[in-house]
């Protein structure tokens, strides 16, 4: 089942939250935002590991930009976070929505930007156009126990745990246990 037309839509929506300005992800924004995303740091929590490159990035944005996955059962929606001010960018939110309208977020600030709120705003402005659209049955995200800036964040959201998962994943030599959360969605 293919994610709603309005899904797809809202993928190549550009979205503002203050200062920030959200823009569709694309294959050109590999460059500007490489050494952001290339922190081994932002990795810590997750099983990903930082681009080798810039050309293996601009590859992967180049899959991303489909804004659906290869089977067609999955929305793809990713915003570059550019700070308005002085151009420059400070992270990406993510959301994957499924074929029955269940979205998860996910999200990078990157470390020169932390602690400033700009995730809490970037990712509450993706959360704010996921919740108006009513193909979308849920919100939801899945958090490290460990990364407490972030649990601080969807909570501060308004989201609930809702659960945790012990040994959701092994990574970087270490099991990983993670918290699930839901955003109560108020229609």
């Amino acid at each position: 089942m293919t994610p709603a037309p309005a899904i797809a839509a809202l993928a190549e929506t550009p979205l503002a939250a203050g200062e920030l300005r959200l823009e569709p992800l694309r294959p050109g924004h590999a460059e500007p935002l490489f050494d952001g995303l290339a922190d081994p740091a932002l990795y810590r929590f997750i099983p990903q590991q930082p681009p080798a490159d810039a050309a293996a990035l601009r590859a992967r944005f180049e899959r991303l930009a489909a804004r659906r996955s290869p089977a067609g059962d999955q929305a793809w929606l990713n915003w570059a976070v550019r700070v308005a001010a002085d151009g420059t960018y400070a992270g990406l939110v993510e959301a994957t929505v499924g074929s029955g309208g269940a979205a998860d977020i996910a999200y990078f600030v990157f470390r020169g930007r932390q602690g400033r709120g700009i995730g809490r705003r970037a990712v509450g402005a993706v959360v704010e156009a996921l919740a108006a659209e009513p193909a979308i049955t849920a919100i939801g995200a899945s958090i490290d126990t460990r990364n407490a800036a972030s649990v601080t964040l969807v909570e501060a959201l308004g989201f609930e745990r809702t659960g945790l998962v012990r040994d959701a994943d092994h990574f970087k030599g270490g099991s990983s246990d993670e918290y699930r959360y839901q955003l109560p969605l108020r229609r």
